[in-house]
């Protein structure tokens, strides 16, 4: 009779999210609870497994790996690479030390919120780290912004300098304790600590710096505090003339501050919470959401001029827990920059670059090795039970998160575009999206984005064989793929790319009916699309249908004064009758500048063409009195959409035409703009009951254009 054999030595690799989120810890229990013998460490392509015992034993530990991780661990694959029949080669089951390898394929776990665990200990007056700082375990803490390299040990972060007391260090290979390898483990003795300084860089006096900083905030002064990503400018919500002199500083008209509370029921005081956003306030990845403003009386109104909405984020660091609680529901926490440059969170930087903003500076010792702003994302309520988002900016808590491919590609450095950069790296079936890094044109944002790409590239061991631009020819994205001459350069048309991601996300192959929205893309023509019905795939594509294209007045002043790109479509519709124009855009101009615009405008002097969607919503918020100049990007738009009132709208459609020219339909919005003026010089009806017929109009001609594909 052959001899069965239930017992085996196996060995497994697995790839993931399993670095730094308590995983070796959590398969040293599983393998004692099924009575296995063997090995775990961490090597450059995740966690490397060995275990000896009956197959049966084995089986169920390997279920358990694949389906019941720990929260922040995602497990991608387990693959057995080895197997031997038993020979009694263990005795017990241990944590080895890490291994690191030529080939790197290793997930690295994003920045986490402060765990329940650790916020009960940090307020517990009995526990050793009674109101610190920086408290953390396997479960919780930083960890994207702190890697300078993997595998994810403390030797390779900015932890490095900090050596663990005997405590802390009896923790830390205590495989039974929470903080088992939890690589920025430390405590009041041994870990980071922070200090408050003036704005020379001199440390204040103080025994306590954090309840100095309460006490600053409360008397109506701008803090820099250095956080988890980088650094924010912090104020009390509640001090009108603070919230004034923060603008001020800061240069930031009417751009809203993003606000920060300690817990829900604090945020339940001055905004309106679905369920589907309490879902979103309190996920792991903290982000902020934007929530509709309730009447109150606790927040000044400059902190979200003429806007219906609050951005709102929970803390999500035990530093941001110790100011909050108990002392404010909320505190304005926005990027410490001036706008439109990146946010600061070297210690250096933060003292020179934020003279004149910040009265002090709450900073610690503990390095950020990479800046990450905030997340941004909006909530949107269906009537099924899924949650939805839509990602408005996908920073800490996302990043460095992979998005999966059906199959897998080339390497590839995709570069993004010149606005609102983001920089991606392909390998395998993944591909790597950087947090968000800024507009290109400034000159510290552009060496982030050079540093990103290089840290990115390293971390996860990526050549690219090919490089992807924009068609823009002066995009400085474009300018550093050609200045390099390695690698090829393959240039994709921007709402392709758009229409690309979208068929990633939905995991499609094509052809597909891509409808792209925005507001601006260098176009095949020359000209500036983004109003773009595209039919393709991922390699192909042809413009099947666009907005038809109007002017802008001045080029890029005209997206600052979208009263220009009103009167750009008003002059096509009247020509030099514009004048006489009975409308407020019309009335509010001097003459010599109307000459001068309409000039310009049937000269086509300095007046690019473009089919954006983003530039026909601001113009149409000019016209209708809502916002003619803007103080930050999409300020026209938002405020057009917050204006609408459906009210008194049984037939809200507005006039418009699709022409077809060369085999290609074109939205004429001509019609559309002068039912629009006839509307208004009635007089009968309001901004909001106008701008919802206008949204209504492009969801109907959207539609349409829909059904003739």
């Amino acid at each position: 009779m052959k001899k069965v054999i239930n017992m085996f030595i196996k060995k497994y690799q697995v790839k993931g999210i399993v670095q730094g989120v308590g995983f070796r810890p959590f398969v040293y229990r599983i393998a004692k609870k099924y009575h296995l013998n063997g090995w775990v460490l961490n090597d450059s392509n995740g966690v490397l497994i060995e275990v000896e015992g009956e197959q049966n034993n084995i089986t169920h530990f390997i279920h358990d790996i694949e389906f019941n991780s720990p929260e922040l661990a995602y497990v991608q694959e387990v693959k057995l690479i080895e197997e031997q029949e038993s020979n009694n080669r263990y005795s017990s089951f241990d944590i080895l030390s890490s291994q690191k390898h030529s080939s790197r394929q290793t997930l690295i776990s994003p920045d986490t919120y402060v765990c329940n665990e650790c916020l009960d200990e940090l307020f517990d007056p009995t526990n050793r780290r009674f109101r610190y700082p920086f408290i953390n375990c396997t479960n919780c803490g930083p960890r994207y912004s702190i890697i300078k390299d993997i595998p994810y040990d403390r030797p390779y972060t900015t932890m490095a300098k900090f050596p663990m007391c005997k405590e802390c260090d009896k923790e830390y290979k205590d495989i039974l304790d929470r903080r088992f390898h939890a690589q920025p483990n430390a405590c009041w003795k041994c870990g980071p600590q922070v200090q408050l300084k003036t704005t020379d860089g001199t440390n204040v006096s103080t025994d306590n710096p954090i309840e100095k900083t309460i006490d600053l905030l409360k008397k109506g002064k701008i803090l820099a505090i250095k956080g988890l990503g980088g650094y924010h400018l912090v104020v009390d919500p509640m001090n009108h003339e603070a919230v004034k002199e923060l603008r001020k500083r800061k240069k930031r008209d009417e751009k809203p501050f993003a606000l920060m509370s300690s817990q829900l029921d604090d945020v339940k005081n001055f905004a309106e919470i679905t369920k589907n956003e309490e879902t979103l306030l309190v996920s792991k990845e903290r982000p902020i959401v934007l929530l509709n403003k309730k009447d109150n009386e606790f927040i000044s109104l400059d902190v979200a001029p003429n806007n219906n909405n609050y951005g709102v984020m929970l803390a999500y660091t035990p530093l941001h827990h110790l100011i909050l609680r108990g002392n404010f529901i909320a505190l304005i926490a926005t990027s410490a920059n001036v706008s439109d440059e990146p946010i600061v969170y070297k210690d250096g930087d933060a003292i020179e670059q934020l003279k004149g903003i910040a009265d002090y500076y709450l900073v610690h010792n503990r390095e950020i090795f990479t800046r990450v702003d905030d997340s941004i994302v909006r909530g949107i309520d269906l009537d099924d039970e899924v949650i939805k988002l839509q990602i408005i900016r996908r920073a800490r808590g996302y990043v460095p998160n992979p998005i999966d491919f059906k199959e897998g590609s080339t390497n590839v450095l995709a570069l993004g575009a010149e606005l609102k950069n983001t920089i991606c790296l392909t390998k395998d079936e993944k591909a790597f999206i950087s947090h968000r890094i800024g507009d290109l044109k400034n000159y510290k944002i552009y060496e982030s984005f050079k540093n990103t790409i290089a840290h990115l590239q390293k971390i996860f061991e990526i050549s690219p064989s090919v490089i992807a631009s924009d068609l823009h020819p002066d995009f400085y994205s474009t300018k550093y793929a050609f200045d390099q001459k390695v690698l090829p350069v393959v240039q994709v048309q921007h709402h392709h790319a758009h229409m690309a991601s979208c068929m990633v996300d939905n995991q499609l192959d094509g052809p597909v009916l891509g409808v792209i929205l925005d507001g601006t893309g260098y176009g095949d023509d020359g000209n500036i699309w983004g109003g773009e019905f595209l039919i393709g795939d991922f390699l192909n594509y042809q413009r099947a249908a666009y907005i038809d294209y109007f002017q802008l007045p001045g080029g890029d002043k005209a997206v600052k004064e979208p009263y220009r790109i009103a009167l750009g479509i008003l002059t096509q519709i009247y020509g030099e009758q514009v004048k006489e124009l009975p409308i407020k855009i019309i009335s509010e101009r001097n003459s010599f500048e109307l000459d001068v615009l309409i000039k310009m405008i049937q000269k086509g002097i300095n007046s690019p063409l473009t089919s954006s969607m983003g530039r026909l919503f601001d113009a149409v918020s000019a016209l209708l009195g809502v916002r003619e100049t803007v103080q930050y990007e999409g300020q026209a738009a938002i405020e057009l959409e917050q204006a609408i009132d459906i009210n008194n709208s049984s037939n809200p459609l507005l006039s418009y035409e699709i022409v077809a020219s060369n085999g290609i339909r074109k939205i004429d919005i001509k019609p559309m703009f002068k039912e629009l003026v006839s509307l208004i010089l009635k007089d009968k009806y309001t901004k909001g009951e106008l701008s919802y017929r206008f949204h209504y109009t492009m969801v109907h001609s959207r539609k349409c254009e829909n059904n003739e594909y």
